[in-house]
C-alpha cells in the first residue's frame, strides 16, 4: 500500500479526545501531519489558507448542521472536510467537487476506508 507523502491536517474546533482517536485511527493507514489545532474559529477562512489543508477534522457544536462548512470550501477547495458530530457518533465528508458523503454508522472501517481512498497516491493499489 502506497501513500502520499504526508497528508497535512488541520483539527478546528474538536474535543482532544475525539481528535485523538479519530488521528490515531486513521495513522496505520495514512500518514498525517496535524499542521494546526484550532480551538475557537476566529479568522477560520485566513487560517485554512495560511495552513493549505489537505485534510480539516471540524468539529460541531450544540445544534449546528454540517451545512457549515459549506462556505469553508472555498477557503481551501483542494482540501477534504471531515466534519463530527460532538458526540462523535456521525460525520459527513465534504469536499468542493461538490461531494458530500455520509458515514453512516461513523464506525473505524468506514472512516478508514473513505479517508484512505481519498489520500492514497495515483497508481496504488490497496
Amino acid at each position: 500500500m502506497h501513500f502520499v507523502a504526508s497528508v497535512r491536517t488541520v483539527v478546528v474546533t474538536v474535543s482532544p479526545l475525539l481528535a485523538s482517536l479519530v488521528i490515531e485511527l486513521l495513522q496505520p493507514t495514512m500518514s498525517l501531519q496535524v499542521v494546526g489545532e484550532l480551538a475557537i474559529r476566529d479568522d477560520l477562512f485566513g487560517q485554512l489558507r495560511a495552513l493549505a489543508p489537505d485534510l480539516v477534522l471540524l468539529g460541531l457544536h450544540g445544534v449546528e448542521t454540517d451545512d457549515l462548512v459549506l462556505p469553508l470550501l472555498t477557503a481551501v477547495p483542494s482540501a477534504l472536510f471531515l466534519v463530527v458530530a460532538p458526540n462523535g457518533q456521525h460525520a459527513w465528508l465534504h469536499e468542493l467537487r461538490p461531494h458530500r458523503t455520509e458515514l453512516k454508522d461513523f464506525s473505524a472501517a468506514a472512516l478508514v476506508e473513505a479517508l484512505t481512498t481519498r489520500f492514497h497516491a495515483p497508481g496504488s493499489q490497496g
